[in-house]
């Protein structure tokens, strides 16, 4: 199996300890690219989850501290949010940490295969996979890098949560990832 790419979100860790330079372009991403969302509003709370985002993918750390100290670093009652259920919801630091890891290894992976003049991704199955959800609908083929990269910049650079386009990821629980199309073969 090819270890510098994940097939799927619970391979990123692992291939982030073999592929130093994914998780520099990782990092990158982390320190320049804005976040948003109403849990990191306000104070130092974008500068604190940055450090835990570092921690996770440096191997410092792994995903349940990474949710544990976001809990703890950005907590609800310092948030101008703070009141609000729905920001705040059951399992929200968990949800915040797995978009942003995702979001960033999928936006470093497509931006690696399309710096590398190649137009074509692919997103495989999860084992994980839930045949109702959405991204489910466009695992296991080949899809236009850069529709997909661009939808992502929507989303998560931009905030335009209006979009109802499939990309990965697609939801705070997306198992999915992208992997350049020539290591899909026979997928």
């Amino acid at each position: 199996m090819d270890r510098r790419y994940a097939r799927e979100f619970k391979e990123i860790l692992t291939v982030l300890t073999e592929n130093q330079d994914l998780r520099t372009d990782i990092v990158t991403l982390v320190d320049c690219e804005p976040m948003p969302g109403k849990v990191t509003e306000g104070g130092a709370r974008i500068e604190c989850l940055k450090v835990i985002l570092h921690d996770l993918v440096a191997g410092k750390i792994g995903l349940r501290e990474a949710y544990d100290r976001t809990e703890r670093e950005l907590p609800r009652e310092g948030s101008v949010h703070g009141g609000n259920n729905r920001v705040f919801a059951s399992g929200w630091a968990e949800r915040l940490v797995r978009t942003q890891l995702s979001c960033f290894y999928n936006q470093a992976v497509l931006k690696r295969i399309l710096d590398g003049g190649e137009t074509r991704c692919y997103v495989g199955h999860s084992s994980e996979e839930e045949a109702s959800s959405p991204c489910a609908q466009i695992a296991g083929e080949h899809h236009d890098a850069k529709q997909l990269y661009e939808r992502l910049l929507q989303r998560y650079r931009q905030g335009d949560w209006s979009s109802k386009e499939i990309l990965i990821p697609n939801h705070p629980h997306c198992t999915h990832t992208v992997m350049p199309e020539q290591l899909a073969k026979g997928s």
